[in-house]
């Protein structure tokens, strides 16, 4: 088995805690070497175990490495706390749980201890589908000296000026708080994207989403502020819905760009 558990301890959530880590093949055999590490997340109403059971990632994991097409990799597939239906990896404004805290100061470490990884974010980088493709451009977008890229599979990337007052009265505003608040701001990813674009170091970005998802207008309505202020960025649409069969079947493409900025950087 190439995915094992990782239990650890959160002192953000003062809860135990357990993710699922993918070592590559040759992890056990070359005891020196250190490896790039990708954080997969998992969508709304998911687990640490819904890449691996649902998006069979083992198996994609292992043929892109044996083709070549992507280099040996560490893979940790988290929680995203475990709150509630979702968390989107965020500090919720009324309090409830410290969900990014839980992510950069429980999780990072812990794997950076347990394993031998490239601790630095040329070689770390963060993937995820639906809910976990805002979280993964929220956690780089806030965090460009943790992750050096992202990628979103039919991401909700979306920005609280889009929010509906349906939602706005849901339980999106115990996570961010009044709709035009400087909280709200710091959760918005075209703000973070155009406070990121002016400097030298910023996260690289891909996102892609089928032509028949619901998330779908989200997706155009983040490429259109993102070609306008000049932030570079990979953009793929497909035929495809909100399903599994979408999800598994393009993080191949989600891998390759991230394949491309591991080696963009300095050589291993």
């Amino acid at each position: 088995m190439s995915v094992r558990p990782f239990p650890f301890f959160s002192g953000a959530l003062y809860s135990r805690k357990v993710c699922n880590v993918y070592l590559p093949p040759s992890y056990h055999t070359s005891e020196d070497r250190r490896y790039p590490v990708i954080y997969l997340l998992h969508g709304l109403y998911g687990s640490e175990a819904h890449w691996s059971l649902k998006g069979d990632a083992e198996a994609t994991l292992d043929g892109m490495i044996a083709s070549g097409r992507l280099r040996e990799s560490i893979v940790v597939m988290p929680s995203d706390g475990g709150y509630g239906q979702g968390t989107f990896y965020v500090n919720w404004y009324d309090g409830s749980g410290r969900f990014e805290d839980y992510f950069l100061y429980d999780l990072v470490p812990a794997i950076d201890r347990e394993f031998r990884t490239i601790a630095m974010p040329a070689r770390r980088a963060v993937c995820g589908l639906s809910m976990g493709g805002y979280g993964a451009f929220v956690l780089a977008l806030r965090n460009p000296d943790v992750f050096g890229a992202a990628s979103s599979i039919a991401g909700a990337l979306t920005s609280t000026s889009q929010l509906t007052d349906d939602l706005i009265r849901s339980e999106v505003c115990r996570m961010i708080g009044p709709v035009q608040g400087p909280y709200a701001k710091e959760l918005d990813l075209h703000v973070l994207a155009a406070r990121r674009v002016k400097e030298e170091t910023k996260p690289a970005l891909h996102f892609n989403c089928g032509i028949s998802d619901s998330l779908y207008p989200l997706n155009l309505a983040y490429k259109a502020p993102l070609d306008q202020i000049g932030y570079e960025h990979e953009y793929m649409e497909f035929e495809g819905e909100h399903n599994w069969d979408y999800f598994g079947s393009h993080l191949p493409e989600a891998l390759d760009f991230i394949e491309r900025q591991f080696s963009a950087s300095a050589a291993d």
